[in-house]
């Protein structure tokens, strides 16, 4: 078996002495892990910086197995996140989510753009950490839990729209959802027209943050690693939060 692509580079983990397994999301394999000879010489080393885009050849004598990695460098992104707090925190989350919630080897080709689209836009545009609500959407629908906020799930109206069913993940008027109001997730301002970011304030995105993590969760089983991404989204929540009140 083999295959080239190319793929965002998520993680390394050492492999005995000179070896490395890489998690990496890919175009066209989806989620895709593998093994690097000799990952840790000093041309490798810079290569295999979480974050860069590489080019990747995958071999293995059956799909199955594991398989080696060859990878050239594309792109590197390391400067970004060594310069920016924000911007590595924005990019472990997404590591952190991907790892924790998509299925290996399953081609989601629509994420992966979606993946490095935003992170070029971080040294390109201002007010960029606004499309990261776009991120967690698109993670969303890729996953099957994508919501459906352009009109009312009980009526069919696209007029005063208010709340979120936490289940179905689909808006409610507020006519109809009113006598629910305990059990309903509050609609907010920011994702009524995600693509008008400039107009938002951080406090406005931390609302939209609040929506999407909810649907995170539940995508997110009981583990120590689904435990550790939580905390990781939360360390961009509270530094957010804490750039919001300097």
């Amino acid at each position: 078996m083999n295959w080239t692509d190319e793929g965002l580079l998520l993680s390394v983990k050492p492999y005995g002495e000179r070896a490395a397994v890489i998690q990496v999301l890919t175009e066209h394999k989806g989620l895709h892990a593998g093994l690097i000879q000799n990952a840790f010489s000093r041309k490798m080393n810079s290569t295999l910086q979480p974050s860069n885009q590489l080019h990747l050849n995958w071999s293995s004598r059956l799909e199955e197995h594991l398989g080696i990695y060859k990878a050239d460098l594309l792109r590197s992104r390391v400067d970004i996140f060594l310069s920016n707090k924000l911007a590595l925190d924005v990019f472990n989350t997404i590591s952190a989510l991907c790892l924790s919630t998509l299925a290996e080897r399953d081609p989601i080709p629509g994420l992966y753009k979606n993946t490095t689209n935003f992170l070029d836009q971080i040294t390109n545009i201002k007010k960029w950490e606004f499309f990261y609500i776009h991120w967690e959407l698109n993670l969303l629908a890729s996953l099957g839990y994508g919501l459906d906020l352009k009109k009312c799930a009980a009526t069919g109206t696209t007029e005063n729209l208010f709340y979120i069913s936490p289940k179905s993940g689909k808006a409610v008027c507020k006519e109809k959802g009113l006598k629910y109001d305990k059990k309903l997730l509050r609609f907010p301002s920011i994702l009524r027209d995600v693509g008008k970011n400039h107009e938002f304030n951080r406090s406005d995105l931390l609302d939209g943050l609040k929506i999407t993590g909810f649907f995170l969760k539940k995508c997110l089983i009981d583990s120590l690693q689904n435990s550790q991404t939580i905390i990781i989204r939360q360390r961009l929540i509270d530094t957010l939060s804490n750039e919001e009140n300097t």
